[in-house]
């Protein structure tokens, strides 16, 4: 069975049983800081869990995307995923136990049709009654059922919880790791589905308390039902996966051996799919959250594509993913120019660290005493410069050297436990450093000098940063615009005698600070460097353009449907912009249109940009439109063109709206239950897209 036939009747036997079907929420969640990311079907529903919503209907169904970082390490083995989609069945105070496993049970031998003589179920050792239900309801012997300790779930540090109960299929002797393999321990038995008792909530003081209404979550892997339907012997031998690899391997030009070359293949397929999804959603590789995830799948894949002589560039695979998974997730078609863009500047980027890398572990080499390079240096190569561990034992032995692994791998986790005591204590990000604050003149000018106030060198503080090195640097004084509100942070140059650094991105680091994540080109950074900021125009140009469309645009849709829409988020980037708003349905292609035409006699009235700095209750009184959930301070910035348009914003934007040239709107669609997304192109890049459609 296919894997789009298996999400079908998955779905299809859940609204027979009185399910409501939802479509699957972005992979950022909303309201809900806790997650980086929707790791899980449950976490857009965990406000109908805790009682703070009213679902739409007591049962409801979904296909969700979710995306783990958790078993990044383990991706290559047989079922362990980044991205993956989560099929689930929910109540809300409907039923309990006894109908999850039946309804369960049944999809899975009557509607799947898998032996039931293969199913095994655990159980926490507390729960008596759902070890019971599995024998009465299911007819499963006592002995294939199974007390498990660790059956107990919970979505994140806080939020709804409850014990659970796993529904493991017996993949047969020859999936044996060893004789002792068992449901929980071992490969013989495969983890199909999550039956999830959803009774008491975890507070942050660390108390659980009981829900007012126990609910079901559960959730079933898509890629692994696919699996043991499909009866091949891995996650990545289904038609979720195969295509993809199959690109890859017609492109691997590099003898290895038979074991290695299939994990590759399976990090490869895994990380491009991982990638391309978030990219979709508009998360671009970074430092910082769940860019940094984005940077990392990418970079580990390319180590990958490094070690089987992959032609063609990762990139390349993006019709390979869009076949795989563009008719579920059509977002992924329509963002494809993006994806690969992004895709193919991470995998430059990279190939210049590698470069630079090199350069740095000859004199390593060569220093080199007894055959072997010390674990301080490797961790150096891989921690300063960007060289991956794996890189570096390869050409340590093409130099017939060794590398004292355990050591640099034990530096690392010294690194990354210091990473998470400062975030423990500290919060998360830059602002644990408490970095000075710097004052931003980008508004009104977009060169100027300045002085370096601090950097941070691989999360620490340090005086002095030399070229080849990214580094975080915090100036008195900036042109630069920090990531907020929807745009992309700023890039550019800095400048100084006999130096030269490129600016990657901007990001706010608390309390008034923000940091210019650079690469140093020549010369040598320092605190007290006198020296001369320069913002990228035509970047900041096409921000501009984009994020003042996406205000005309937020005034055109509530011209058009009314003050009962509410904008959820925004994405402004140089090259196309996305506006989120909650409505429960399509607008529809005359809708669309309707609202295309009024957004560019907007732009065409040339209407001009008003800026006013006002107390939060009298820009409301004004009726500025506001995002509903930001915590915005007492005196807000006001932007508003003309009479058309007024809102909060901190960000850039044009001077007149004749200055964005003309907007095309090219699609609308759903990003999860009663949420809408429009993507917009403005200026040069709407110009671009009229040349691309003439052409076809």
């Amino acid at each position: 069975m296919l894997s789009d036939q298996i999400r079908t009747v998955f779905l299809s036997y859940f609204e027979g049983l009185g399910h409501l079907r939802v479509e699957s929420a972005p992979l950022l969640p909303r309201d809900d800081p806790s997650q980086l990311l929707v790791g899980a079907g449950m976490v857009p529903l965990k406000p109908f869990f805790l009682g703070q919503a009213q679902p739409p209907r007591s049962r409801l169904t979904s296909c969700q995307k979710c995306f783990r970082a958790v078993d990044i390490d383990e991706v290559g083995d047989l079922s362990h995923h980044t991205f993956f989609e989560m099929l689930g069945n929910f109540s809300f105070g409907d039923y309990t136990r006894a109908e999850a496993i039946q309804f369960a049970f049944q999809l899975l031998t009557r509607e799947l049709g898998l032996d039931p003589e293969r199913l095994h179920a655990t159980v926490h050792p507390s729960d008596e009654l759902a070890e019971r239900l599995w024998q009465e309801v299911a007819g499963l012997p006592r002995e294939r059922i199974s007390r498990l300790e660790e059956n107990f779930w919970q979505a994140g540090p806080t939020g709804p919880c409850g014990v659970d109960s796993e529904i493991h299929y017996d993949l047969g002797p020859e999936f044996a790791s060893g004789p002792a393999d068992r449901p929980g321990q071992g490969q013989r038995y495969l983890e199909i589905w999550n039956l999830v008792f959803m009774d008491s909530e975890r507070l942050e003081d660390g108390r659980t308390v009981p829900l007012a209404r126990p609910g079901i979550d559960t959730g079933m892997g898509l890629e692994r039902i696919a699996m043991v339907l499909q009866g091949v012997p891995s996650d990545f031998d289904t038609d979720l996966f195969a295509p993809i690899q199959e690109d890859f391997a017609a492109r691997a030009r590099a003898r290895l051996p038979e074991e290695q070359r299939r994990r590759h293949l399976r990090i490869l397929a895994d990380h491009a799919r991982g990638a391309s999804m978030l990219i979709t959603e508009g998360v671009l590789p970074g430092n910082e959250g769940a860019g940094y995830l984005v940077r990392r799948v990418l970079r580990r894949a390319l180590i990958s594509a490094l070690q089987i002589g992959l032609e063609g560039g990762l990139g390349a695979c993006l019709g390979a993913v869009q076949a795989v998974l563009g008719r579920q997730y059509p977002e992924l078609v329509g963002a494809g120019p993006a994806v690969r863009a992004a895709i193919d500047e991470e995998e430059e980027r990279f190939r210049e660290t590698l470069a630079r890398g090199r350069e740095h572990f000859e004199a390593a080499a060569e220093a080199a005493a007894g055959g072997e390079i010390p674990g301080a240096l490797a961790f150096r190569l891989h921690d300063t410069y960007g060289l991956p561990l794996e890189l570096t034992e390869e050409l340590a032995r093409a130099r017939g050297l060794g590398v004292d692994r355990a050591a640099a791998l034990a530096l690392m986790e010294e690194q990354r436990s210091r990473a998470r005591a400062h975030r423990s204590s500290a919060g998360t990000g830059l602002g644990q450093l408490q970095l000075p604050a710097s004052q931003f003149l980008g508004y009104e000018r977009l060169e100027l000098d300045s002085e370096v106030l601090a950097l941070v060198l691989a999360g620490e503080l340090a005086e002095r940063a030399p070229a080849g090195t990214e580094v975080d640097v915090v100036l008195a004084r900036t042109p630069f615009y920090a990531e907020g509100g929807g745009q992309q942070g700023d890039r550019g140059r800095l400048r100084w005698d006999e130096g030269e650094a490129e600016v990657l991105d901007t990001q706010p680091a608390g309390a008034g600070s923000r940091v210019q994540r650079c690469r140093v080109l020549r010369g040598e950074l320092s605190v007290g460097l006198g020296l001369v900021a320069q913002v990228d125009r035509e970047r900041r140009r096409g921000c501009a353009a984009h994020h003042s469309a996406t205000h005309l645009l937020n005034a055109a849709l509530h011209h058009l449907l009314g003050d009962q829409v509410v904008q959820r988020g925004s994405l402004v980037a140089p090259d196309h912009a996305t506006f989120d708003f909650g409505w429960p349905q399509a607008l529809g292609p005359e809708r669309l249109a309707l609202l295309e035409r009024e957004l560019n006699r907007a732009i065409r009235s040339d209407l001009e940009r008003g800026v006013q700095l006002l107390p939060l209750e009298e820009a409301r009184r004004q009726g500025a439109l506001a995002l509903p959930d930001e915590l915005y301070a007492a005196e807000v910035r006001v932007i508003n063109f003309g009479e058309f348009s007024k809102e909060l914003c901190g960000g850039t934007h044009v001077a007149r709206s004749g200055e964005i040239g003309a907007a095309v709107l090219t699609g609308e669609r759903s990003v999860g239950a009663g949420l809408r997304r429009i993507e917009l192109l403005a200026g040069a890049a709407a110009e671009a897209w009229w040349g691309r459609e003439r052409e076809r």
